[in-house]
């Protein structure tokens, strides 16, 4: 059960755009930073044929109800029941999952995890070496939090890496998310 639409509004359109070309390719690899209660990672089961890992503390955050987020990760568990046979899940902060995958690479990363700048920017640099050449990535919640202090949205974690990296990617699509691709090096 989804309690929210949020996929739908922010995310669908570009993962069809960039997703559904790769749909029945065998052996893709996707990350999930932030997966919530699942919408995005019933999208890719249901549309695609790719292995999923996903890193979620499983608590909410801080725009959450936490009487409400106690039940989190048995909500997701229900929603991707059926599918997993193909989903990893680990829970905890990204921040420390990340730095055990340095062997493992993935064809997509969806970043939708913690939404302060610092920690959006850490997730960016921290998964972009897991990345494969000609791998895509996706930034969420690009334009949230308008009017809030630029500390505590995404944006100015993501233009910081944007920046920095700029020379090792290519910006296919910027609106409320970021979608990039990882040139080769």
């Amino acid at each position: 059960m989804f309690t929210n639409n949020w996929f739908e509004i922010t995310a669908k359109k570009n993962f069809e755009k960039h997703f559904l070309s790769f749909a029945s390719v065998e052996d893709l690899k996707f990350l999930e930073i932030g997966c919530y209660e699942g919408q995005a990672s019933v999208w890719l089961m249901e549309n695609t044929l790719a292995d999923l890992t996903v890193i979620d503390t499983f608590e909410g955050s801080e725009e959450h109800d936490k009487q409400f987020e106690k039940t989190l990760l048995a909500r997701f568990s229900d929603n991707i029941e059926g599918h997993q046979d193909r989903v990893e899940v680990l829970v905890g902060t990204s921040q420390k999952h990340l730095k055990t995958l340095k062997n493992k690479t993935y064809d997509f990363i969806y970043i939708d995890g913690d939404h302060h700048a610092k920690n959006a920017l850490e997730d960016a640099i921290l998964a972009f070496p897991l990345l494969k050449q000609g791998g895509r990535m996706i930034f969420d919640d690009y334009t949230w939090g308008q009017g809030m202090d630029l500390y505590d949205t995404p944006r100015a974690g993501i233009d910081a890496f944007l920046t920095v990296y700029g020379n090792q990617l290519e910006i296919l699509d910027k609106n409320s998310q970021v979608v990039i691709k990882k040139l080769p090096t």
